[in-house]
């Protein structure tokens, strides 16, 4: 407990999945939470939970491919809570398609994904330099690093973010400012549930598919709170010497 206390962290995309128990996690180790998602109902239901619970927290409805949203999010995260220590790049939009994708499918594929995270450092970066550094943790994948079918346009977006996280790390180092990238296999989110169950599937049965949960060496799909126990590692002062690293949370996919 307390491993956050006395920061200001922002968590894109925290409205559900991985960023809201992200969010709500570091809200558990003292942190004052910006919850910066597109969906404003699911933005207020996590704010006002974690509010709820005695934690603090504030809403900004927020496009991250939207530079001008993002510049004003990052302003409303300092008048409310006067400094910013902690960036969780989460948001993400799935394009799941192969060669046949269109321009405007890439486009928004790398407009959220690899362009919202670039933005958002960029505007947080100036923040984190006033209090003399803080952390990033951008949200990579196993799909960062292997082939899938019929998902060059997601697999090609989170290549980059692994490429750019490095970057950033080597850029930033500075100032003092770590940067690194959680990868996850198979998380039980939302959108992979809807996924599932389009296919047939209960979790029970998802767990056991060699294309799910059997793909793993854990023979399993992760909670979403199990990758936002990684993400707090990162983002703390435990992982003070970690920097330019992608780090699997994959249940061992990518060892095989």
């Amino acid at each position: 407990m307390n491993r956050l206390q006395g920061k200001v962290a922002i968590v894109t995309g925290a409205g559900a999945g991985i960023g809201r128990a992200t969010a709500e996690l570091f809200a558990e180790e003292g942190a004052s939470v910006v919850i910066a998602e597109i969906d404003a109902e699911k933005g207020n239901e996590v704010a006002q939970g974690i509010m709820r619970s005695g934690g603090r927290a504030l809403f900004v409805q927020t496009d991250v491919s939207d530079e001008a949203g993002v510049q004003q999010m990052v302003a409303h995260a300092v008048r409310a809570f006067g400094r910013i220590d902690i960036l969780v790049n989460n948001a993400v939009v799935f394009v799941l398609r192969g060669i046949e994708a269109t321009p405007e499918e890439w486009r928004r594929s790398f407009d959220v994904n690899v362009m919202g995270p670039a933005l958002v450092a960029k505007h947080v970066v100036p923040e984190m330099r006033k209090v003399g550094g803080g952390a990033i943790v951008n949200l990579g994948s196993i799909s960062s690093y292997i082939a899938q079918p019929q998902h060059a346009t997601y697999n090609a977006a989170k290549a980059a973010v692994s490429a750019m996280t490095r970057c950033m790390a080597l850029d930033l180092a500075k100032d003092n400012i770590r940067v690194n990238a959680a990868c996850p296999g198979a998380v039980w989110t939302q959108i992979v549930e809807s996924r599932c169950r389009d296919a047939g599937m209960d979790r029970a049965a998802a767990e056991a598919d060699p294309s799910w949960g059997g793909a793993h060496i854990l023979k399993r799909i992760a909670d979403p709170r199990e990758i936002a126990f990684a993400i707090l590692f990162l983002a703390s002062d435990e992982a003070s010497f970690v920097t330019g690293s992608n780090m699997m949370v994959d249940g061992g996919y990518t060892a095989l």
